[in-house]
């Protein structure tokens, strides 16, 4: 049997910014297939079978609708800049693709949306923790760049909400390609914030993430690491063991940058502790669930990215269960299948993992064109080669730049004509 070291996680693209074509006379929103999953992206509505990370975006768009005084939301994960974008070209609604919030026609406009406008509208004169809440909302909307045409880049003041706010905008740049080093000074600042310890620890956490993942930079990681001693020493309740679970979980990165495994796994123990004591004092409530949920998920999806080839049984079980609790936990997301698809191809079952790789591609995106690479791949190891062949063409059809899965089709079409 293969392993997954036979397995290429992406394909290479003839144009690096790729190409999502359009699709024309789809079904209207209501009855939209791909709306079912990704509607609140779109316009804020709330959907049964959202991800995860989507359905955090309606208490979010609530806040807004009823502010209160320093609120603060924490929250983690934000899309990719203009992911929107490919949602609504695959999804054939591209009456809703938009740059700007308000360029979104008005008879296509929510009540949730027309509110957001409307802050944008006033954004200078509210107050910092409404402009942080603003900030991760349009991250939430993968609306990247405008939020950084609207905010520039963001000092710390010492401030308790305009320091969340700086984090907040420091997080887009830190995701927006070529805009990584902008974000790092003020997550420098931050580390050192004496109001609110799990904020520098989150901020020294995104740093060293960062400085491996956007920037390849193991020495900036390694002096986030070092500053984070401050704010960590400090950090405490539930808010403090949510942050130095997330932080843990980043220098889980920098040891694999390090190329140190058992550091990383000391550091994947350290986040699951914290993880585990949040758990244990975390308020009840809708929301502290979510967060609960989100960071099991994540360290979760750390755990099964940290292995990459196995042979012992009893791993191969541990990979294939926390696989299983991913699609228990989130089900509708195209990364989350995406990496537990990965858990079963790591634990060399090629028909599972080719059953979530192609449950991924149906939801559309870059993400579900490299499913569909992906479970194209294990149609191969398995012989199926007329389902490998259509998992490839769904690939290009989401992107058609990609290379491999067109050099795929064009061989499996010369070896037929031979």
């Amino acid at each position: 049997m293969g392993t997954s070291a036979d397995l290429h996680r992406h394909y290479s693209r003839t144009d690096h910014r790729g190409h999502f074509p359009v699709i024309a006379e789809a079904p209207e929103i209501a009855h939209n297939r791909l709306a079912l999953y990704w509607r609140p992206l779109i316009d804020l509505t709330p959907v049964q079978r959202a991800p995860l990370r989507l359905t955090m975006i309606q208490p979010v768009a609530e806040w807004l609708a009823k502010p209160v005084a320093d609120r603060v939301c924490w929250f983690s994960r934000i899309g990719v800049n203009g992911l929107r974008s490919q949602v609504v070209r695959h999804a054939g609604l591209n009456e809703y693709d938009c740059r700007v919030p308000s360029d979104l026609p008005r008879e296509l406009r929510t009540p949730a949306w027309e509110r957001l406008v409307d802050a944008l509208g006033r954004f200078r004169d509210l107050d910092p923790y409404m402009q942080a809440l603003i900030m991760f909302h349009l991250a939430q909307l993968t609306f990247g760049l405008y939020a950084k045409r609207l905010a520039g880049v963001v000092s710390p003041t010492g401030e308790p909400g305009y320091d969340h706010y700086a984090y907040n905008v420091a997080r887009i740049l830190a995701r927006l390609p070529g805009h990584a080093h902008e974000a790092m000074p003020v997550f420098q600042a931050l580390t050192q914030n004496r109001h609110d310890p799990a904020l520098g620890v989150l901020a020294a956490a995104q740093g060293v993430g960062q400085g491996v993942r956007s920037l390849g930079d193991v020495s900036l990681s390694q002096r986030f690491e070092q500053a984070a001693q401050f704010a960590a020493a400090r950090a405490a309740g539930w808010l403090g063991h949510l942050a130095l679970s997330r932080f843990h979980r980043a220098v889980a990165l920098l040891r694999i940058a390090e190329k140190d495994p058992g550091g990383m796994r000391a550091e994947l123990r350290e986040a699951w502790h914290h993880h585990d004591e949040m758990t244990a004092t975390a308020p009840d409530g809708m929301i502290s669930q979510l967060i609960i949920n989100e960071n099991r998920l994540i360290i979760i999806e750390s755990e099964i990215k940290s292995v990459f080839r196995v042979d012992e049984p009893e791993t191969r079980h541990k990979l294939t269960a926390f696989a299983d609790e991913l699609l228990r936990l989130d089900p509708y997301c195209v990364e989350t299948l995406i990496v537990a698809g990965d858990g079963y191809a790591v634990a060399g079952d090629w028909a599972i993992a080719a059953q979530l790789y192609s449950r991924a591609g149906e939801l559309g995106t870059t993400a579900g064109a490299t499913a569909w690479y992906r479970a194209g791949q294990c149609y191969v190891h398995l012989g199926e080669n007329d389902r490998a062949v259509n998992a490839m063409g769904r690939c290009l059809e989401l992107d058609t730049t990609a290379v491999e899965p067109r050099e795929y089709l064009i061989a499996q079409g010369a070896a037929h004509a031979g």
